[in-house]
């Protein structure tokens, strides 16, 4: 391997190991449920390991995989949700990162199988007007990746999974885990406005002008 190109590939490893801590102390995480991704220029993916947790995940741990799942190097197995990593990667190029979460407020209406409407114009991170919900198949099954990538095709860049949590995918794990966060907050606040009464939904047109703006944004 090059040395720029094994440079990279530890720096890669290491935005995981950080971006995982990150998850963790904002409470998008929690013990080993969840997981983070990144597809490297060649194809290839960094993932990170099955049932670790996130406080003591170290570079070494990562696993590098290829497109299809098979392991190329790394002592920890690769999390359970790799297929459903390897299938969005396949069939959305202009995914490079993904994070997949059990964070509570999402996890609630996943369970509730409510998708999250356009109640807040900060939806516009996901670069759709409504998040919507995956059926649910077993956790680690090539059934669940096909739902998942069925549930937010591009440019969508989260869906919630029923059930389950929510998965999250962006150009960069930066702007994943950014999406993230953002939906886990759009999902707290529909959340309170359902118990309070009926959220008021914002219009195609409304949405047309906000979308428009965040699409000007320089990209992260």
């Amino acid at each position: 391997m090059p040395a720029e190109t094994a440079a990279a590939e530890q720096v890669a490893r290491a935005q995981l190991v950080a971006c995982g801590r990150d998850l963790l102390a904002l409470g998008l995480l929690s013990q080993t449920s969840g997981n983070l991704s990144i597809r490297r220029p060649d194809g290839r993916i960094l993932i990170t390991p099955s049932s670790m947790e996130y406080n003591l995940i170290e570079p070494s741990d990562i696993a590098l995989i290829e497109p299809d799942g098979t392991v190329i190097s790394g002592s920890r197995v690769p999390s359970s949700e790799t297929p459903l990593h390897c299938l969005v990667y396949s069939e959305r190029p202009d995914v490079s990162a993904i994070v997949h979460t059990h964070s509570p407020h999402a996890t609630t209406l996943a369970i509730l199988g409510l998708p999250i409407p356009a109640v807040h114009y900060m939806i516009a991170v996901a670069r759709t007007t409504e998040i919507a919900v995956a059926d649910y198949a077993t956790y680690g099954t090539p059934e669940l990746a096909r739902n998942v990538r069925d549930a937010f095709p591009a440019p969508a860049r989260a869906a919630l999974i029923s059930n389950h949590g929510l998965v999250a995918a962006a150009g960069s794990l930066k702007e994943a885990a950014s999406v993230a966060e953002a939906v886990e907050t759009l999902a707290g606040l529909y959340y309170r406005a359902l118990a309070v009464g009926k959220p008021v939904i914002l219009s195609s047109d409304q949405m047309a002008d906000v979308m428009a703006k965040y699409q000007a944004k320089p990209q992260q």
